[in-house]
């Protein structure tokens, strides 16, 4: 599939490519796994034309890793020495060969094979680095361990990097060009993709092997003649979480099914609050694999509820992991029917979330000005209310209603969602947007965007 997008990230590697001109330059991506770490190296090399040696580090005996190593410096080079160890190894690069980039895909890979490499790897580096020039690419999938290795300050290689890059999905106009150029022409296809994959590349690269131009088509061939979505959560997570796996998934599972403030949670796994509280805070801070959303207007509020960043997962762990004993039979027919049944009340959520990461783009590319932007809850005299969004700029706040429905009555909305910006807090200026499938009629004192006008609005 065609290379998109990462320019920044390509310059990046360029600059520091370009620092072996006078020094040893080490480069560290993490990025959850199919994001495109690997394919973005070698696309950097690819375009420089940079011969380089592209070990990649699976999970096998230390001897059989060392025998794949052998072969790929036997086939760059013309020969290859044997190596007893990886300290034997490390020795080899270092010693010889400053003059070749280096590439190690799925780094951490060696905290299960054998540990002791991540301090060889420093004891080398301290000891050439400053002596040669070495270019030193380093990718892992993991993001807990690729900062156990690197960002913790007890590890052994802390603080020398020369660019550390945590490689984020895509734009949604990214893959909505990307999704065109597979075929996908509908926007509103387009937006049923992007809610469930985001801006995950790997992903779309199967409508390539099945060429089917809707979502649900696409779902319905990928359950049955692709293993990737039965087994991608746990591929993407066991790894990560380890024994305590069992309790992370429970918590992200309650999450997708909108449990989302932490007495919910605890409630929704039978634990309690103060018990589970260490796990969120890991799967936030640590694993970022959660956010914690406050009421945007209300800064000292105590208030929050959790939502599970990535947009596969949470489809993921809504869809898959719930019916999970229909996985096992391979009643596909059956799970696909719960899918469709579920999936417009499921993507009424989502669709906020996809419209803040296209409101965000348009603010970027300057259709619209807001310093802020995020939902609104909270209780008042007439009761509890929600916004959906509300963007803030100095004072002024843009308070915005999403709808995944069509023929949306637009004044109607407006009503409902005037009387809800007057219980809230905010005292400056007002102003309103109203976002739907589309729109049997507008309100004359609102903007109103119906997917047309989303359409119009990324590809000017």
């Amino acid at each position: 599939m065609k290379f998109y997008d990462r320019e920044k990230e390509l310059e990046a590697l360029e600059k520091s490519f370009n620092l072996t001109k006078r020094r040893s330059s080490l480069v560290i991506i993490t990025g959850r796994r199919r994001i495109g770490k690997t394919r973005l190296v070698r696309e950097f090399f690819s375009r420089k034309n940079i011969p380089h040696l592209d070990f990649f580090v699976s999970v096998k005996e230390e001897s059989l890793l060392l025998e794949d190593f052998q072969e790929e410096i036997s086939e760059k080079l013309g020969y290859s020495p044997k190596f007893e160890n990886f300290e034997d190894f490390l020795s080899f690069l270092f010693k010889t060969q400053d003059k070749i980039p280096i590439f190690f895909d799925e780094f951490q890979n060696f905290l299960k094979i054998n540990p002791s490499i991540i301090h060889d790897l420093q004891k080398f580096w301290d000891k050439y680095k400053e002596e040669k020039r070495f270019f030193i690419v380093l990718s892992g999938s993991y993001i807990g361990m690729m900062k156990k290795v690197f960002l913790l300050r007890k590890s052994p290689l802390y603080g020398r990097s020369d660019l550390y890059i945590d490689l984020k999905p895509l734009k949604p106009n990214v893959v909505f060009q990307m999704l065109d150029g597979l075929g996908i022409k509908d926007f509103e296809e387009k937006i049923k993709f992007y809610g469930v994959f985001g801006g995950v590349p790997k992903y779309y690269e199967y409508l390539e092997l099945f060429n089917e131009k809707t979502f649900f088509s696409f779902l319905k061939e990928m359950l049955r003649f692709s293993s990737i979505l039965q087994s991608e959560g746990e591929a993407l997570l066991i790894e990560e979480f380890g024994r305590a796996h069992k309790i992370y998934f429970s918590i992200l599972e309650a999450i997708a099914n909108s449990r989302n403030t932490l007495v919910e949670i605890a409630n929704a796994i039978s634990q309690k609050p103060t018990t589970i509280t260490k796990y969120l805070k890991a799967l936030e801070e640590y694993f970022n694999l959660i956010s914690r959303e406050k009421p945007l207007l209300e800064k000292k509020s105590k208030k929050s509820r959790y939502i599970i960043n990535d947009y596969f997962l949470n489809f993921w762990f809504t869809f898959i992991r719930k019916n999970q004993n229909l996985v096992e039979t391979e009643n596909y027919d059956a799970l696909i029917r719960k899918i469709e049944n579920g999936f417009p009340n499921y993507f009424g959520r989502i669709f906020e979330r996809v419209v803040r990461d296209i409101l965000v783009e348009l603010n970027q590319r300057g259709v619209l000005e807001f310093d802020e932007i995020g939902p609104q809850w909270g209780k008042s005299r007439k009761g509890s209310y929600e916004i959906d969004l509300v963007a803030t700029k100095g004072n002024k706040a843009l308070f915005i209603e999403v709808k995944w429905r069509d023929d949306v009555n637009g004044k109607k909305v407006l009503e409902d969602l005037m009387e809800k910006a007057e219980l809230t807090k905010w005292k400056g200026e007002k102003e309103f947007l109203i976002i739907a499938k589309s729109l049997k009629k507008r309100a004359p004192d609102a903007t109103c965007w119906d997917l047309k006008d989303l359409e119009r609005l990324m590809t000017n």
